[in-house]
């Protein structure tokens, strides 16, 4: 009797080890079962979902300030307080300056202007084509970062009126851009060999200083055809001195004294 209760005992003890090892790998099965389907459910989500469900990259527009400067800038202490204030995400600053002159410490008091000037700037002369040259050489630099989305021409010596946060919101909430333009074909000399690229009634006279859009820029950076007809016909006339214009022949109001930068951007647009 003993035997026997020994041996059923044995039995009982190895019947309940095979169901607990049964009942573990049950369990591992059907772990692994369902791993798999949410794995194939996860599988079968659109693309267009899955990228919806991502955080935007909210990259918020820039204002392009483009300094126009011989070298130094003599207001620099304002500006410094003005570019403080502002967030860095949403301006970028360009300067134009005389070739090989830089911006440092040593240079300049407004800690923003460091290093920005132009690496390929050329010689400006006043009144003359090289002005609108170093214009386009600050907007083509400028249209390189995607998110500037308003472009600011600046001389060295315009101080900002307002604080950063005014300008920002007021220059991208309005949905055109800053052009003063008027046509004035008399006082401005039009020059009739500029026909048929630059026709009488698309000449446009206003101010050098502009903030334009994107698209506009864009248009001026890139241009090819009313440039050239600018820098061939669109000339000042020359500043002599008094006793020298005695001896001139022909009445020196009656030639053509055209300042192309009062000129240029105005009537590019009107042409497109």
């Amino acid at each position: 009797m003993a035997k026997k209760k020994s041996a059923g005992h044995h039995r009982w003890r190895w019947k309940l080890g095979f169901s607990f090892a049964a009942c573990i790998l049950f369990l591992f099965v059907l772990k692994l079962r369902q791993n798999s389907l949410i794995g194939a459910h996860e599988a079968t989500v659109p693309e267009s979902e899955l990228i919806s469900l991502q955080a935007p990259d909210a990259v918020p527009n820039k204002i392009a300030f483009l300094f126009l400067a011989r070298n130094r800038m003599p207001l620099d202490i304002i500006w410094g307080p003005f570019f403080q204030e502002a967030r860095a995400d949403l301006f970028t600053i360009y300067i134009h300056s005389r070739p090989g002159f830089v911006y440092d410490k040593r240079t300049t008091a407004c800690s923003y202007f460091y290093g920005r000037q132009l690496s390929n700037s050329i010689q400006v002369e006043w009144g003359e084509a090289s002005m609108i040259e170093a214009e386009r050489l600050l907007l083509i630099e400028a249209l390189k970062d995607s998110s500037n989305d308003r472009f600011l021409l600046l001389s060295d010596s315009c101080v900002p009126l307002y604080n950063f946060s005014f300008v920002y919101n007021y220059i991208m909430s309005t949905p055109k851009s800053f052009l003063d333009s008027f046509t004035d074909v008399k006082e401005s000399r039009y020059n009739p060999k500029m026909a048929p690229i630059i026709l009488k009634n698309k000449w446009r006279k206003g101010s050098q200083w502009f903030a334009l859009k994107r698209d506009h820029a864009a248009v001026v950076a890139s241009d090819a055809v009313v440039f050239p007809i600018f820098r061939k016909f669109c000339k000042r006339r020359p500043l002599l001195d008094s006793w020298r214009q005695k001896h001139l022949t022909g009445d020196p109001s009656k030639q053509h004294n055209c300042i192309p930068d009062e000129h240029y951007v105005q009537t590019l647009l009107a042409t497109r």
